[in-house]
């Protein structure tokens, strides 16, 4: 552990440095890249002199939408559906253009071991469990000839090949510790571990920050070494290394459980990374806020509305405690919210994605932004 440490703090300034270069030039597909960098860049600080709008919407119905696992193993035909997408898509307000190695959620999980199911028609996978006893632990290390590691990694360089210059590359889910220690043992049985093996899962939960470092290490070494610009699901841009952790357990548990046995590793992890978008999801995790907005090393928090609860709105209370604490906010919001969300947040710390609109309406929503701020409001 204390040399994947040190090699990452190695990293770091290099990646900053490759990085700060990329961010000065304009992308084929984003001519605007620098001014948008910029932006960014000031959210992170929470500087922004607006709310960032994240809207990228399809310019035609008449091509494959879809992630394309089927091609995984064929990664010339998977570029060329995946480039595809990227070329036929209208970017409007901070949205930046990128491709994602995507094998389905918690990623890291797959990378440990667990079998992974891709599910074609659903677009998304799964994990069968492997961690049954607590008596015979997994070793909890990247093996280097994992499969599903390799392909995705193939398919990086494909991406980090084909993109430079035009978009930028995007990270496979890499989680934070407890879920994919979720998708190895089973979020029930876990449960019952935090009752009465609560120090296995705390060891557990660090081993595998040690394994997401020398797995994030080396993507960021991969793509940033052939010259092209990276990112993650949250499509910020950032001119430092960031990780986006999640722990969708969280909304299993209680505070007291999140904030001794979630809260540590996700914590490390960000430190590890430098920067951290902390992916919360839906009103059931929103009860650790609190602790989210106290802790030090997360530096911005994405929420999403969840299943079945699409309102924003009404977690305005949240937001406001957050933002108070000086974190930036990204928020998921449907299009009928994003103007009062731009008006009653804070615009140094907010980032707005809206999905569902045509490319006129979503330049619209832009040019409202634009208009409305460049007015002098804050």
């Amino acid at each position: 552990m204390v040399e994947q440490r040190h090699s990452i703090e190695i990293r770091r300034p290099v990646w900053r440095e490759t990085l700060k270069r990329l961010q000065e030039e304009p992308l084929a597909l984003c001519p605007s890249f620098p001014e948008l960098a910029a932006r960014w860049n000031a959210w992170w600080r929470f500087e922004a002199d607006r709310p960032l709008i994240v809207a990228a919407e399809p310019l035609t119905p008449d091509i494959r939408w879809d992630k394309a696992f089927d091609l995984l193993d064929n990664p010339g035909a998977w570029l060329r559906v995946r480039r595809r997408q990227v070329e036929e898509t209208h970017y409007a307000g901070e949205a930046l253009p990128f491709v994602r190695a995507d094998i389905g959620p918690v990623a890291l999980a797959a990378f440990l071991g667990a079998p992974l199911h891709l599910a074609l028609e659903e677009q998304t996978s799964w994990q069968t469990p492997i961690l049954d006893t607590w008596e015979a632990p997994l070793s909890l290390q990247i093996d280097p000839d994992n499969p599903w590691l390799n392909t995705v990694l193939t398919l990086m360089e494909t991406l980090a090949e084909d993109g430079r210059g035009r978009y930028l590359v995007c990270l496979p889910d890499l989680t934070g510790a407890i879920d994919a220690l979720a998708n190895l043992r089973k979020p029930e049985r876990l449960c019952m571990d935090l009752i009465d093996r609560r120090a296995a899962v705390a060891a557990a939960a660090a081993r595998i920050v040690d394994a997401w470092e020398s797995v994030f290490r080396r993507m960021y070494d991969l793509v940033l070494g052939h010259g092209t610009g990276i990112t993650q699901w949250v499509s910020a841009w950032a001119d430092n290394a960031f990780t986006v952790p999640t722990c969708d357990f969280n909304a299993l548990i209680g505070p007291a459980d999140f904030n001794e046995l979630c809260l540590p590793s996700l914590a490390d992890q960000a430190r590890r990374a430098g920067l951290c978008v902390f992916h919360l999801d839906g009103p059931e995790a929103a009860r650790h806020a609190p602790a989210l907005a106290e802790a030090r090393d997360i530096t911005a928090i994405q929420y999403t509305p969840g299943a079945g609860t699409p309102s924003a709105l009404k977690m305005l209370p949240m937001f406001h405690l957050l933002q108070e604490r000086r974190v930036p906010l990204f928020i998921e919001t449907p299009p009928s919210e994003a103007r009062e969300l731009a008006l009653v947040l804070d615009p140094r710390g907010t980032a707005l994605r809206v999905a569902g609109l045509t490319p006129a309406e979503a330049d619209a929503l832009v040019a409202w932004r634009d208009g409305t701020f460049s007015r002098g409001r804050s």
